[in-house]
């Protein structure tokens, strides 16, 4: 297809950035003012004739979304610079024009880190606040998202915390009016793994999209989302299974956490959270609740300053290295010692933590290598590998 003949060649086509079932998206040059754009595009042939159904509901959605984009104007939510149709080839041609973001989707950030280094809880929190705003912006005009998850919020990263970037929701392909989704044609629509009950009924409300958010937060905090499977098994959970509480995972959370979430995955939409504000206000109050995190630094190589203080191998599970941990061990003078294991470590990597009841500046440190056993050994080991002729 010829993009240069958009807008009299206004756009020259850099490369393919995706494609789905409903169209493609291409990185363009725009050449009046100098800079890349992502330009969404379907043509009128979608199905296997112009004039199917699935064509029309294609052209439909595409319209809604542009529509739905054009009324929302937040710091949060990716901006349409432009929207038009064009017959090109004899092909009518819908496109979309939004800002490059050039680090990619939330979901793609995290699998490029999730070797490197976990997020803490602090840090969920931040993206979750901006997700929370741009998903409430929404629905104040009466905008439902029904697709929130990791892939529809693009990135920009932030040099002074690289943990913590802008987030931008996007993909509101979806997306309905709260007083035209009664009449909608009752089509089952949405990512399964973040479907909420009333949404696999074809009748979604507000609070659908905080189950969504929710489940998302719980997956950024586990590495996995509550439910997984077949869309028979989704579907099943989903409307009927209750999910492990988070802390029973990962030992950095707290039940106060537990409840948030869990209240956010209500099976039903009159049991959450009033608004999906609250929700955000409700996780971040039971986030700064959390206590301060011990000091812990992870190392790559000993340094000269780093000779002495205690040397031991810690084992714990695939789960507890995923999702971070605090066992509590017994140090060789009888005293027990909680150790802050952050998420992410991986076999054979040292973590450098102040010993216990010592002061930063006292230079007494514990050196932990990190092994991963079998899931079956359940309970921290540690085997002492060498110590100062102080014990801690």
């Amino acid at each position: 297809m010829a993009f240069e003949e958009l807008q009299n060649g206004h756009y020259h086509r850099v490369r393919l950035l995706g494609s789905g079932g409903m169209g493609e998206v291409h990185l363009m040059e725009d050449t009046r003012v100098g800079r890349r754009v992502a330009i969404k595009v379907i043509r009128s042939e979608t199905g296997s004739y112009p004039d199917s159904k699935e064509a029309k509901d294609a052209a439909r959605l595409f319209k809604r979304e542009a529509r739905a984009i054009a009324v929302l104007e937040h710091p949060n939510i990716l901006p349409l610079y432009d929207f038009g149709e064009e017959i090109i080839d004899g092909t009518t041609v819908y496109y979309m024009v939004m800002p490059f973001c050039a680090e990619g989707t939330l979901a793609d950030w995290r699998k490029q880190r999730y070797d490197a280094t976990k997020l803490s809880v602090q840090d969920i929190a931040y993206i979750v606040d901006q997700a929370a705003a741009a998903l409430q912006y929404a629905h104040d005009h009466r905008v439902i998202h029904l697709d929130v998850k990791p892939s529809n919020f693009l990135i920009r990263s932030n040099a002074k915390n690289p943990n913590r970037p802008t987030v931008l929701l996007a993909d509101f392909g979806l997306a309905r009016n709260s007083a035209t989704v009664a009449s909608s044609s009752g089509t089952i629509r949405g990512t399964p793994t973040f479907m909420a009950p009333e949404q696999w009924g074809s009748n979604p409300v507000f609070a659908s999209d905080q189950y969504a958010l929710a489940t998302m937060i719980y997956e950024l905090l586990m590495g996995r989302p509550p439910f997984e499977g077949s869309m028979e098994r989704l579907l099943r959970h989903h409307l009927s299974t209750q999910p492990v509480p988070p802390s029973t995972l990962r030992t950095d959370l707290t039940t106060t956490i537990d409840s948030v979430i869990l209240r956010a995955l209500a099976k039903r939409p009159e049991d959450r959270f009033p608004s999906i504000s609250s929700f955000a206000a409700a996780f971040e109050q039971a986030v700064q609740a959390l206590p301060a995190p011990s000091p812990v630094e992870r190392i790559v190589e000993p340094q000269q300053s780093d000779r002495g203080g205690f040397r031991a191998a810690l084992y714990i599970t695939q789960m507890e290295a995923d999702a971070g941990a605090s066992p509590t061990i017994t140090m060789p003078n009888g005293l027990p010692f909680t150790v802050p294991v952050p998420a992410g470590v991986h076999d054979g990597e040292v973590i450098r933590v102040q010993g216990p009841d010592e002061s930063p500046n006292s230079g007494k440190v514990v050196f932990l290598t990190i092994g991963i056993k079998q899931a079956e050994e359940t309970s921290p080991t540690l085997d002492v590998l060498s110590a100062t002729p102080t014990v801690l």
